[in-house]
């Protein structure tokens, strides 16, 4: 091969050699880009995902400050509706009151004009209406209070009695007339359990009682009445506990 042809070779081997290797470099280059490009696609995907979590939950935030919304305003109204209802029931109670009151000045000026004896018959029917003596605590202040009375009219009332003289006489009497009742009517009742539900303090007192007005005792009032011995049987009562 002559010295021409030679270098026109190595000239074409040169522009193979350089072809190929800017064919290379160009793929280089190209995988290169075509990585960054990969890249930032996934980056911006990454980007794209994150928007949508933060707009979720953004949204979702939203959603809850207009149900905080929702639920305030429903307390402001629910509140506007109690200060309305206790505004009314205050004018109502004061009303209440204002009757109450009338009725209870009216009830003591009824009762200051009446005579002992009408008092009396009154104070007896509430008792055996309310059977406020079969509270074993029961004070003068306690039944003046129950019935609308003052404590000296009260005091005064039985203290000049000609029958009981004083309060105590009087209670131990309703207690005793219940008990007799409850001896005949509840067998099944112990001697304790009429003598507290008649308002006897205790076993002994109610004993006692019976004892000093029958010469008897409880027990034995209640074995005669079974018996159908001639002691009379007290007025009717009912039972409100054991």
């Amino acid at each position: 091969m002559t010295g021409p042809h030679l270098l026109i070779l190595a000239v074409i081997v040169v522009f193979v050699v350089a072809f190929v290797i800017t064919v290379c470099v160009l793929n280089a280059s190209a995988r290169k880009i075509i990585a960054t490009n990969t890249k930032l696609v996934e980056n911006q995907n990454t980007l794209l995902e994150q928007n949508a979590r933060q707009g979720n939950e953004l949204e979702k935030h939203i959603s809850e400050l207009e149900e905080q919304k929702e639920r305030i305003e429903n307390l402001q109204r629910q509140q506007e509706e109690l200060v309305e209802q206790l505004k009314s029931n205050a004018v109502d109670e004061v009303t209440l009151l204002r009757v109450q009151t009338r009725e209870h000045r009216e009830h003591i000026e009824a009762t200051t004009v009446m005579t002992d004896e009408q008092l009396m018959a009154w104070v007896d029917q509430q008792m055996d209406e309310t059977r406020l003596y079969t509270d074993s605590n029961l004070t003068l202040k306690t039944m003046a209070n129950s019935l609308g009375l003052t404590q000296k009219r009260l005091g005064t009332l039985f203290k000049n009695h000609p029958k009981y003289n004083s309060l105590g006489e009087y209670l131990n009497e309703k207690r005793f007339l219940l008990a007799c009742r409850l001896l005949v009517e509840e067998p099944h009742w112990t001697i304790e359990a009429v003598g507290a539900e008649a308002g006897f303090g205790g076993r002994r007192t109610f004993q006692t009682e019976v004892k000093r007005r029958l010469g008897i005792t409880p027990l034995q009032y209640r074995q005669s009445k079974q018996n159908n011995s001639a002691i009379s049987p007290a007025p009717d009562a009912e039972p409100t506990h054991r």
